[in-house]
């Protein structure tokens, strides 16, 4: 009788396990939802199970056990078929997640940059995205041009006379204020020599020209695959036909302080872990509450 334990333990053990870990897996994939590929693949263990115990009972015919193997084959070849498809869509998938964070980070980058510049020429931020738009077409913004660089020395006593007019000392290397100053004093002694080619002028220059169509800032662009730069695209989140969602407050006081605050959020259309929040990742730019400007992507 021992005998007989032993010979039918050692016979159906092994299919015992399969079929428990299979019916352990189906369990799982229901009450996690996972994918199609996964259940089919627990169900597949189970019938395993099932086919092994009727196997080893000695009750199935050649024939019979043909066919299952054929069966088996068949049902193996499609598993690996959706399984390819599993991961060639979720590659796909994450390629295009990828893409657009860095274009939606990239568009948000371009509007702080369009938004700290105007501000800081008109005391707040453009609270529409028609103005803004405008803006980036037709802005002009103040440019330093800049050539010829400070002379390595200290000044002298006539240009000390022609800068101040008093007895300061004189022991400390000249300054790009006062070089510059002394730039405009075409009839003193050094000019010649140390002032001819030295500018510092502010000029209004065009927004559009000063950086988007920098050459480094296109050739960054199409290091990244991106288009290349639409000011009408700004204001779209990236893949959709949906804005960004822009908010501004014109003075917010924190103590003695006032200042203009900015507010940039949406949602992109694919998110870090396929199906998770549906498909949505929520990205923002700025606080309505302080001065801050960083996004969401810098935290």
């Amino acid at each position: 009788m021992l005998d007989n334990f032993s010979l039918i333990f050692k016979k159906y053990t092994v299919p015992f396990l399969f079929l428990v870990i299979g019916l352990l897996l189906v369990y799982t994939g229901i009450t996690t939802n996972q994918g199609l590929v996964y259940m089919f693949a627990s169900g597949a263990v189970v019938l395993a199970g099932l086919l092994i115990i009727v196997f080893s009972s000695g009750s199935l015919r050649s024939k019979t056990i043909a066919m299952i193997g054929a069966v088996s084959g068949i049902l193996g070849v499609v598993t690996l078929a959706y399984s390819y498809k599993e991961v060639k869509d979720t590659n796909e998938y994450m390629a295009k997640y990828k893409y657009v964070k860095s274009l939606a980070i990239q568009n948000l980058q371009d509007v702080r940059y369009v938004q700290k510049t105007y501000a800081e020429k008109n005391g707040k931020y453009i609270s529409n995205w028609d103005d803004f738009v405008d803006f980036v077409k037709n802005g002009k913004v103040p440019y330093v041009e800049s050539s010829g660089s400070v002379p390595n020395r200290k000044i002298t006593v006539e240009e000390r006379a022609y800068l101040y007019g008093d007895n300061r000392p004189i022991d400390k290397d000249m300054t790009e204020e006062e070089a510059y100053r002394l730039s405009l004093w075409k009839e003193g002694p050094n000019w010649s020599k140390d002032f001819a080619n030295f500018r510092r002028d502010t000029l209004e220059v065009s927004l559009m020209k000063l950086k988007f169509q920098n050459p480094s800032y296109v050739e960054n662009r199409k290091k990244k695959g991106f288009y290349p730069f639409n000011p009408d695209s700004l204001p779209v989140i990236p893949y959709t036909k949906t804005k960004w969602d822009l908010k501004t407050k014109d003075s917010v006081k924190v103590g003695d302080i006032v200042f203009p605050t900015l507010r940039i959020e949406g949602y992109i259309p694919f998110a870090k872990i396929p199906g998770e929040n549906n498909d949505r990742e929520f990205i923002y730019l700025g606080d309505l509450s302080t001065n801050s400007l960083a996004g969401s992507w810098e935290e």
